[in-house]
Parts: C-alpha cells; sequence; structure tokens
C-alpha cells in the first residue's frame, strides 16, 4: 500500500515539475519581435467533414545517441496523431456520456513527406547532429541550420516538427497560423515524441505531439482566461484553470462540468482523447483558410517506412511519369492480393 501510495505522490509532483507546453509564451514573443499576425477567421460554421492529408517531415536533432530517436518512434507518433485526430483512439471509449454529442473526429490525417522540397525521394525524416546541448525556445536555433539546429522545408508545403533536446522541463511548444513563415511548425522535447510505454513519464504516449498541433491548428487551451471562457468554442466548458494528473470525473468549476480529458488541457497522456466538434471546425477552418499548401501535396502515404526499398523504386518510375505528363492528371494504382495497396496521384 505504502509503495502505491509513494509512486502517486512522485507521479503527481513529476507532472507539476514539467512544463507541458509553451505555445501560449512563445506565442507573446513572437508577437513583441512582429513575426505574429493573429486571424480573424470565424470557426462556427458547420464543415463537411472530409479526408485531409497532411505532409509531415520530421528533424531530429541530436548531440547524443539517446537524442537520435529511431525512425519506429517517429512512425508510433504518427499513429497517434491519425487516431487522435480521428476518433479512433482506444481510449475514445472513456469519453463520458455528458460529452459525447459534442466529441468529433476531424479527418485530418498526417503522412510522412515522401518528396522533399526538391523533388527528391524522401523518408520524411531528416537527421542533424549538432554541438549544442540543449535549445531554448526563446532563441529558435533548432529552427536554423546556421545556428546548430535545421531550417524548416517550405512551411506553407509540410507540416515541420522540429524534435530536440528542449532546455528547462519544456514538453513542447508550437506556432500558431499567422506566424512568420521561417519559424512555423511544432517543436517537440525528444523525450515526448511517439509511444515510449517504458518511460516513467506521464507523458509517454505521444499526446504532447497531439496537443501541440492542435495549436498550430489555431486552437487554444480549454482553460484559456479561465471561466471567462476565451477558447472559441461553446462546445468546451470554461474550466477555472489547467488540469494535471489524471482527474477523476466529475469535476466541476466554473457553474459546469470540466472536460478533463480534452486534448487542450493539460492531463497525462493517458487521461486526454477527445477533441470537440466547435475545436474539429476551428481547425478545419484554419487548414483551408491559412494552411490550405499543405493540401495541395500530392506524395502522401502512410506506409513509408514498411518497405522502403520498393517505395523509393515506386517512386522513381512515378517522379519521371509526373514529369513527362507534366500534370496532365492521371493515378496508378499497387494491388496486393487483389486489393489496392496505395493509389498514386499525378
Amino acid at each position: 500500500m505504502m509503495r502505491v501510495i509513494l509512486l502517486f505522490f512522485f507521479s503527481f509532483l513529476f507532472s507539476f515539475s514539467q512544463e507541458r507546453c509553451g505555445a501560449e509564451f512563445y506565442r507573446d514573443l513572437l508577437i513583441e519581435k512582429d513575426l505574429f499576425q493573429p486571424s480573424n477567421i470565424s470557426n462556427r460554421q458547420a464543415l463537411s467533414i472530409g479526408q485531409y492529408d497532411i505532409p509531415v517531415v520530421f528533424h531530429i536533432i541530436y548531440n547524443n545517441e539517446q537524442e537520435n530517436i529511431s525512425d519506429d518512434q517517429v512512425i508510433s507518433q504518427l499513429d497517434v496523431l491519425n487516431k487522435d485526430y480521428n476518433a479512433e483512439n482506444q481510449d475514445f471509449i472513456n469519453v463520458p456520456d455528458t460529452f459525447l454529442n459534442v466529441a468529433s473526429s476531424s479527418g485530418i490525417r498526417f503522412c510522412l513527406a515522401q518528396l522533399d522540397p526538391l523533388g527528391n525521394v524522401s523518408s520524411g525524416i531528416t537527421r542533424t547532429y549538432t554541438d549544442l546541448e540543449v535549445f531554448s525556445m526563446s532563441e529558435d536555433k533548432m529552427k536554423m541550420s546556421s545556428e546548430g539546429g535545421i531550417d524548416p522545408w517550405d512551411t506553407e508545403k509540410y507540416l515541420n516538427i522540429w524534435v530536440c533536446d528542449l532546455s528547462g522541463n519544456l514538453l513542447g511548444f508550437s506556432t500558431f497560423p499567422g506566424t512568420d513563415p521561417l519559424l512555423d511548425g511544432v517543436v517537440i522535447d525528444y523525450q515526448y515524441l511517439g509511444v515510449l510505454l517504458n518511460s516513467p513519464s506521464p507523458y509517454n504516449l505521444g499526446r504532447t505531439a497531439t496537443h501541440e498541433i492542435g495549436h498550430f491548428f489555431g486552437l487554444e487551451h480549454t482553460f484559456y482566461a479561465g471561466c471567462s471562457d476565451w477558447d472559441g468554442c461553446d462546445d468546451t466548458p470554461p474550466i477555472s484553470s489547467s488540469s494535471f494528473g489524471c482527474p477523476d470525473f466529475p469535476q466541476e468549476s466554473c457553474g459546469s462540468l470540466d472536460m478533463t480529458m480534452n486534448f487542450m488541457d493539460y492531463t497525462n497522456d493517458a487521461c486526454m482523447y477527445m477533441f470537440s466538434t466547435c475545436q474539429t471546425n476551428k481547425m478545419i477552418n484554419n487548414l483551408i483558410n491559412q494552411r490550405a499548401g499543405l493540401l495541395e501535396q500530392n506524395f502522401c502515404f502512410y506506409n513509408s517506412l514498411l518497405d522502403p526499398e520498393k517505395d523509393k523504386n515506386i517512386l522513381r518510375v512515378i517522379d519521371i511519369l509526373g514529369r513527362d505528363t507534366k500534370g496532365s492528371g492521371f493515378n496508378i494504382k499497387i494491388y496486393d492480393n487483389g486489393f489496392v495497396e496505395k493509389t498514386y496521384k499525378l
């Protein structure tokens, strides 16, 4: 019994010692530097949900082998994102009945970018050795090749995710729509990217990236401005402050039940598992109106590293065909046991 109490106590302390997200503070820094222009896009209209494919490049920046995380860890993160953004996560069944009517799937899916900005075949993962031992959010060096990091791929066409050792206890941060293109993207500490089942951290299930990409598509924290309810969504009840750990349901503040399981709160990874309908609409509106370039990338596949040699050869052929046809438009379908395994659009 004493061991259980001690484990809970240390988990509790660990949760509060971590800085879950730096997105709000980072936005303030960018405003001071005149590198951010907020948008005025409405998010309240209902949108038809389709599928929106987002090409992602992960920039792994490492000073030692521990920071040079594996491809498998990156792919596990991609899997988490695709499930979380489409209500396919296994813990979605834990959404309380009270909030089931507003729990939503966005239709946004993420894939490793298969072509780099020069048109070369890519795995969607870059690796850069650095002499720097840590990176500070306020300096943005991880986003600059000249400063020991790596320059972003075209931020209008790719979602750039930098993975590095962040200074202090910060898990990650993100830009919001309207940020200077040279800085636009998401940064995650290498210890919190992907699924790490053996990690003692309560932030080991890839939800830091889920949370930060929510900011990338324009979402505020659900506790933003507390009971004033300024997160821009009527279906996320106002909550007095951020939630940590794994709160029991129901919890109440501001005269309503708290949606502590929302991805845009601060609970442990194992205790956040939903976006709301309004949040979904807001993300899609920002995607279509401010990040539409992300939807123009045709080479967006989901199993890029399962058979890299086969994919590489296929893509070489498609690249040549695509250049020869000058974008006239046709599909190449690859079949496996009679079923379409992939469709390549030219």
